[in-house]
């Protein structure tokens, strides 16, 4: 999907190179993805996976940087939680880079995840590979 490589290549402080982001370019073309628009813009984007019968996970959520800050972030996790609900998911998760590697662009993320209700489960320190460690946040729909 061509908006996910345009929004990705646009945050190299969370996503990086094309290397470290080329996996979801795939993973966008199988699973439920909502677009984010600004007049004919498109800002952002979300793709969610139904992990289980009992939860949906955030996949990927990315928006422009210059739109950061801007309510865009909130609205989709306020879709997500729809989504959750609609399907009988009780649960809602993120995943992010944990707080064990020092970044300050996640350090914002979790800061964010937290503000729309998320709690931090576990960090899992080589789920991602050796020096990435990973966070699960998750929240009840209600």
């Amino acid at each position: 999907m061509k908006l996910c490589d345009e929004v990705l290549s646009d945050l190299p402080d969370w996503f990086g190179p094309f290397e470290v982001y080329k996996d979801y370019l795939e993973d966008v073309k199988t699973r439920p993805v909502f677009v984010a628009e600004i007049g004919r813009e498109k800002v952002g984007l979300m793709a969610l996976t139904q992990t289980s019968a009992a939860c949906v996970d955030i996949h990927l959520l990315a928006i422009r940087s210059e739109h950061h800050g801007a309510g865009i972030g909130r609205a989709f996790v306020e879709l997500a939680k729809r989504y959750a609900k609609e399907r009988g998911a009780g649960f809602l998760t993120v995943k992010t880079l944990g707080p064990s590697r020092e970044n300050a662009a996640y350090a914002k993320t979790r800061k964010f995840y937290a503000s729309v209700g998320f709690e931090p489960l576990e960090e899992f320190i080589d789920f991602w590979g050796k020096d990435v460690p990973m966070l699960l946040q998750c929240q009840r729909v209600v």
